[in-house]
């Protein structure tokens, strides 16, 4: 019997210091779906894996066995001594699961709500799965499910109008630590999404002050300024990332959004280099997970240090018409329920009625053929014919009828099963290989 689960953790119940210790890079998502492919009781896995979150969505055999083996899969990919502390402590089981990744994918969920990359992120996760061929037939439909949800509340709803990136929630956040940013001296550090929609941000507005943006990769740079941005004369690219303790020393605002895995800013060494270029009041604001700042700068004094947790209490603005965007948003994610519903359902009431109706019909045909080799009717055969089929569609009436009624996924598991086993049918679960089997030996023809 398949379970839908969800297991891991995110913002709501782990702070980032946890968090940042779960983070899969991208660079290694491959190898962590193969390991969750390889656990006994897990047939299907999706690995969703952001700076506010690391959940893995499964289909598993036994829910209470497929939790112990992802919870093992946690612990054994995180290289700390004290990983038996830190276990997934964010866990849901089927319907629940649906409503969470739909609400995810909308943006819903989100730190900041209705941010925009967390549908790439989703995306990007059901693509990486489909990959790695651990994503079957009911986590593949739901993950297309969720894009769809996602797209329609971005579409149909405000939310997508006026939805806050991190990137502006980060600016939102410095603007009430220092004040108006066009006149300052800022250093972005990193060239990724995040990082580019600050200094999209920055340069909007005119000013005097400068913008200096530092990454390691200098081709991304050049890449970047490419772009139509307004204010050009205010942006900076010819700074060295290995001068960015001196750009840090310098800057009224320093805004960090690596994919580094470890600290580019050192206590120490920023202490030091504040030391030789002055010691000017700093807001730095790390939006990285993990985190890229020494957790120890904030004890600099006139430092003061912001890490992503701190954007969960700038989102308050318009608070009343982003309560009515998240009611049409619901809506559409119930809907997105729904759908996943009837498609569950259609996996168990298509089957079972297609296999019990062959079943009763050969039943019928051995009959007919007995009665035509006695000859002992004088009914016409067309009438027997017409009569035995009638019978057969007023056996199978009521029970098709009460299983397309049934709403409730588990009765109607049961109810499937039940009609399975008094008519001697194949098991579901052969019944759900024979069709994948079917479907892989299909797709290999059209290849």
């Amino acid at each position: 019997m398949s379970h839908l689960v969800v297991c891991g953790l995110n913002y709501h119940s782990s702070p980032i210091a946890i968090r940042e210790r779960f983070t899969i890079p991208q660079s290694c998502l491959k190898h962590a779906l193969e390991a969750l492919k390889r656990l006994p009781h897990v047939t299907e896995a999706v690995l969703l894996s952001t700076c506010n979150r690391t959940e893995v969505y499964a289909v598993v055999s036994d829910v209470q066995a497929g939790w112990r083996e992802i919870d093992f899969f946690f612990s054994s990919t995180q290289q700390i001594g004290d990983h038996g502390a830190l276990k997934p402590n964010f866990k849901l089981l089927r319907e629940d699961v649906a409503v969470h990744l739909f609400r995810v994918a909308a943006g819903l969920d989100s730190m900041v709500l209705g941010e925009a990359q967390i549908m790439a992120q989703v995306k990007e996760a059901h693509q990486a799965a489909l990959e790695a061929k651990t994503a079957g037939p009911i986590l593949d439909h739901l993950f297309m499910l969720a894009l769809n949800c996602g797209k329609r509340v971005r579409s149909e709803t405000e939310m997508g109008r006026r939805a806050v990136s991190v990137s502006s929630a980060a600016l939102e956040l410095a603007r009430g630590q220092v004040g108006a940013l066009n006149n300052l001296n800022v250093a972005v550090v990193g060239a990724g999404r995040m990082a580019q929609i600050c200094v999209k941000l920055l340069l909007s507005e005119e000013g005097t002050g400068t913008i200096n943006l530092l990454n390691r990769t200098p081709e991304r740079l050049g890449e970047f300024i490419k772009n139509n941005l307004p204010n050009l004369h205010r942006l900076n690219t010819e700074t060295s990332f290995d001068n960015r303790y001196e750009a840090a020393a310098k800057a009224d605002l320093v805004i960090v959004s690596t994919s580094a895995p470890k600290t580019i800013l050192d206590m120490e060494e920023l202490n030091a280099a504040r030391q030789e270029h002055g010691q000017k009041p700093t807001c730095i604001i790390d939006i990285s997970v993990p985190r890229n700042v020494d957790p120890r700068v904030q004890e600099i004094e006139d430092v003061s240090l912001f890490n992503s947790d701190a954007l969960a209490n700038i989102v308050t603005r318009n608070l009343e018409e982003r309560e009515a965007c998240i009611a049409g948003a619901e809506a559409i994610v119930f809907e997105g329920l729904d759908a996943f519903h009837g498609w569950q359902r259609s996996q168990l009431v298509g089957p079972t009625i297609a296999e019990l109706r062959e079943k009763i019909e050969s039943i019928r045909l051995e009959h007919m053929m007995k009665t035509a080799s006695t000859k002992a009717s004088s009914t016409h055969p067309e009438e027997i014919e017409s009569i035995s089929r009638a019978i057969v569609n007023q056996i199978l009436h009521q029970p098709t009828i009460q299983l397309k009624a049934t709403k409730d996924y588990e009765i109607l598991r049961q109810q499937a099963e039940a009609l399975r086993t008094l008519f001697s049918l194949d098991p579901l679960s052969c019944t759900h290989a024979a069709r994948s089997q079917r479907r892989k030996r299909s797709h290999a023809g059209e290849s």
